[in-house]
């Protein structure tokens, strides 16, 4: 009568870091800033919160502060807290790993417009798979994935820096 489905990416199995000690309950439809920021606002989500971090962190380098937001759910969604981070800086990339051609990131993007038009200084960029069918081969699969420098770019390019 209620279900829900659970995905996860097993890419990250491999991934190490720190383990809270005790039982861990998500909070559905409650996102996580994992990086605060001024300048630009990121979402993305499981993998691709890796992604933005590692570009957060060099951007950090460039005099670029990126808040980076991790979901966590994208049903629910918690749009306040994208949009009250966007009324921060002004800006937003999204990031996914899936295609440009609908999906959530397409879907977010058009929430934040809907809704924090008003406070955008640039328009939301999209930083996605490419549009090709996934190949196999571990350089290629790099090719088509987003990446920290892809991230970068979009960043770049709604700051007015590129």
């Amino acid at each position: 009568d209620d279900p829900v489905v659970f995905m996860e990416s097993e890419v990250l199995y491999g991934s190490k870091g720190e383990v809270e000690d005790g039982e861990v309950l998500v909070p559905f439809g409650e996102a996580e800033i994992v990086r605060p920021g001024r300048d630009v606002t990121i979402v993305a989500w499981q993998k691709m919160r890796f992604v933005a971090l590692a570009a957060a962190e060099e951007l950090a380098q460039e005099g670029i502060e990126a808040e980076v937001i991790d979901p966590r759910t994208l049903r629910p969604f918690d749009l306040r807290a994208v949009l009250a981070s966007v009324a921060r800086t002004n800006r937003c990339v999204v990031v996914e790993e899936g295609w440009p051609w609908m999906g959530s990131g397409a879907q977010i993007a058009d929430s934040i417009q809907r809704h924090g038009f008003d406070d955008l200084d640039a328009p939301i960029v999209r930083v996605t798979g490419r549009d090709v069918p996934m190949p196999y081969a571990k350089p290629l699969e790099n090719l088509v994935l987003p990446s920290a420098e892809r991230v970068k770019q979009a960043v770049r390019q709604v700051t007015y820096r590129d």
